[in-house]
């Protein structure tokens, strides 16, 4: 065998894995913890900035607070609220919830709708026509 076929057979060899390192990427599964609307969510930070630091400015912040029941967040005021949850092990388990706090002015999740562990909970509300953000990891136990 001279230096011409083992050439070839190399370059078949490379080219082979090269196939398959495409092949496998094409029809893998996407990953959890990629955002699918990346680039426009970082077009629209300083808007969440600011919906962050004019909760904290305006002193509305709700309590967040768990228990055996599930959790709760406890508003100062009467809001509207826009409660997205996300599962970092599981996309699956993510679910959001639209509303208005109860008379008590809170929102509870009960239990059985947030399994044990991590969850990214995101609360965009509305108090007397101001938009706020809060943006909190937590862990269920």
């Amino acid at each position: 065998m001279n230096w011409g076929t083992k050439l070839m057979i190399g370059m078949a060899l490379f080219m082979s894995f090269i196939v398959i390192l495409v092949i496998k990427m094409v029809f893998s599964t996407p990953d959890a913890l990629i955002d699918n609307n990346y680039y426009e969510k970082g077009q629209t930070y300083n808007k969440e900035y600011n919906a962050k630091q004019k909760a904290v400015k305006d002193s509305v912040v709700p309590e967040i607070e768990i228990n055996e029941s599930g959790l709760d967040f406890i508003f100062n005021k009467p809001a509207k609220y826009k409660l997205i949850c996300k599962r970092s092990s599981d996309a699956k388990m993510d679910f959001e919830l639209d509303g208005s706090s109860d008379p008590d002015l809170r929102l509870h999740i009960p239990k059985s709708k947030l399994e044990k562990g991590s969850w990214h909970l995101r609360l965009e509300y509305s108090i007397a026509g101001k938009d706020y953000l809060v943006i909190k990891d937590t862990v269920m136990p």
